[in-house]
């Protein structure tokens, strides 16, 4: 694990009624950097803990000796999974008038399970290529504390549930056998880096031992970290596929404060590699801060000389306007043209999920990025991430993949060995005008 030192440790008494679950949790606070003690909510203390939960923790400088982000509280639960989850409303009219619905529903853990993620209809309307795929996730928080991050960077505290042996049974099992044509399932729901609490947590353990029980199927773990030490003993570990979503020094020691240096994710993906685990790189949220060109240079060079990666990735950042990423990120450490050009953009951008930046910015810095790639590999498989349609028509002959069946890092068919694992129903992403 991560040396993680929260503020408080708050856990709900259910998790006792599990020995399995306490199990999991006695080990988890032994792999803690700093263990302040238990907290048990119980329906006497529910709206005390509620509150501290939303009050406790405020982001700061960093400590001396970790991130300010490694200290948020950290919520152990166990995950609903009933189908007809309680109603928690009568218990939130006991609590302070400043507690949120979203609060209980994290202590009883009414997290989400899964999400069928980019489905042709969703991604035609918002004009993005992708492939549908299925995300599966048992926590909610991060210890990374990225700017851009909204939970990363304001989150209170960070929810893990630990009944991880049902959720395989009843969540992962059945929605692999009903997707047949899903081959890859991703490990990342809810902002969540879920490398970063192994292997005390076992989730990945457990993960591999579920999709062995099938033929062809493997996971993405996808990170920012570098805590891969622990997958040489995983028993399965050839059903993994790690994906990084990596990025400059500078944006890296700025601006994702508690992730993993640039080069030590490039470092981890090469030992992965060593133990037979795909290793993918995806250059996202690309940010373009003064001195971008330089630095995006030298840490291409770094991933496609230290690690073969199957893949390489670029996106750049998006799903924003100019208003958020000047609250986010200090203007003062982005490039003056791309500032400029995005602050000029800000009416043709308007309801553009690939904003703030405007396409011919975008499309400029991607042009350099491929170029940099091609310096260092020839073969190395290269595209664009949840971008256009016009900016694939624009860059496919430079990427070198068509944008309707393109092989990416985590995508639904992205199998082990550079390949697309399509079936006669599932051909084509969502560049493809229908799910034909």
């Amino acid at each position: 694990m991560y040396p993680l030192k929260p503020l408080k440790v708050f856990v709900l008494d259910r998790v006792h009624q599990d020995p399995v679950c306490a199990a999991r949790l006695e080990r988890m606070l032994r792999g803690l950097a700093r263990n302040p003690g238990v907290t048990i909510i119980t329906q006497d203390n529910l709206g005390q803990c509620a509150a501290e939960l939303q009050t406790l923790w405020t982001p700061g400088p960093a400590l001396d000796d970790c991130p300010r982000t490694y200290t948020r509280p950290l919520l152990f639960t166990t995950m609903d999974l009933s189908y007809d989850q309680p109603d928690l409303s009568p218990l939130l009219k006991r609590c302070p008038d400043d507690v949120t619905l979203s609060t209980l529903q994290m202590i009883y853990g009414q997290i989400p399970t899964a999400v069928d993620q980019h489905p042709h209809n969703l991604d035609r309307r918002d004009n993005c290529v992708c492939w549908p795929t299925y995300n599966f996730g048992t926590m909610v928080g991060c210890p990374h504390g990225c700017l851009y991050c909204g939970a990363g960077r304001a989150g209170k505290f960070i929810t893990i549930a630990l009944n991880l042996e049902e959720y395989m049974e009843k969540v992962v099992g059945p929605i692999i056998e009903a997707n047949p044509w899903n081959r890859v399932f991703r490990m990342i729901l809810h902002g969540s880096d879920l490398i970063a609490f192994e292997p005390e947590y076992q989730l990945h353990d457990l993960f591999t031992k579920k999709l062995a029980q099938y033929e062809d199927r493997w996971g993405h773990f996808h990170t920012s970290g570098t805590n891969v030490d622990w997958m040489a003993d995983l028993p399965h570990r050839n059903r993994l596929v790690g994906v990084w979503s990596t990025t400059c020094d500078p944006v890296a020691r700025i601006i994702e404060p508690g992730a993993g240096p640039a080069v030590e994710r490039i470092e981890a993906g090469r030992k992965c590699q060593k133990m037979g685990i795909p290793a993918r790189f995806k250059f996202k949220p690309v940010i373009p801060i003064r001195g971008w060109r330089e630095a995006y240079a030298e840490i291409i060079r770094e991933a496609l000389t230290r690690a073969q990666p199957e893949s390489m990735g670029f996106g750049l950042y998006m799903w924003n306007t100019f208003e958020s990423l000047t609250k986010v990120i200090d203007p003062d450490l982005l490039d003056p043209d791309c500032l400029e050009a995005a602050r000029g953009a800000v009416e043709q951008m308007k309801g553009n999920r690939c904003g703030p930046f405007p396409h011919e910015t975008r499309r400029d810095i991607y042009r350099f990025l491929i170029s940099e790639a091609r310096k260092w590999s020839k073969d190395v498989l290269l595209y664009i991430s949840t971008e256009s349609r016009e900016m694939w028509d624009e860059l496919k002959a430079e990427l070198g993949q068509d944008p309707r069946h393109y092989v990416c890092a985590c995508s639904s068919v992205a199998a082990p060995g550079r390949r697309l694992a399509l079936s006669p129903g599932f051909r084509y992403s969502t560049y493809h005008p229908t799910p034909v």
